[in-house]
């Protein structure tokens, strides 16, 4: 833009965009935060299906009832953490959503700011072309005059 634009609002459009930067990078937290939720439920349901496979395939061999008692409170605890962890993830997807939805409406703030900025700097341009023209006619009158 040109050197003798002074935009009032410049500050305003800076801590616009701090925010925006600001929310950007908090939603890149709770995105990681969901992703690494998402693998350790990932996790607790392989282990649930391991275990239910491994008793399976030993229930035809034949096997101890307690192993069978031991498995089945192991099952049910891991029914437990899936749970939980079902609700952190689905409670982390809401915090992304909010997120993005915070770095929309900073978005769209910042860009008010923008245009305003662009529209001043398109009057100001068309001033500044405006006595410029003014100049040249100027000079070109004076110089008639002369002649």
């Amino acid at each position: 833009m040109n050197s003798g634009f002074n935009f009032r609002l410049q500050r305003v459009l800076d801590y616009r965009e701090h925010l925006k930067k600001q929310k950007a990078g908090e939603l890149t937290e709770y995105i990681s935060h969901l992703e690494q939720e998402k693998n350790a439920l990932s996790c607790l349901a392989d282990t649930k299906n391991s275990l239910v496979d491994d008793m399976d395939s030993k229930c035809n061999e034949g096997i101890q009832v307690g192993y069978l008692v031991q498995c089945n409170k192991y099952i049910d605890q891991l029914n437990r953490f899936i749970d939980k962890q079902r609700e952190n993830v689905s409670d982390i997807e809401k915090r992304v959503e909010e997120c993005r939805e915070n770095v929309v409406e900073a978005s769209r703030n910042k860009e008010v700011i923008e245009r305003l900025k662009a529209r001043h700097y398109g009057r100001f341009s068309y001033h500044l072309s405006m006595e410029q023209e003014k100049e040249v006619e100027d000079l070109v009158n004076n110089r008639n005059i002369s002649l």
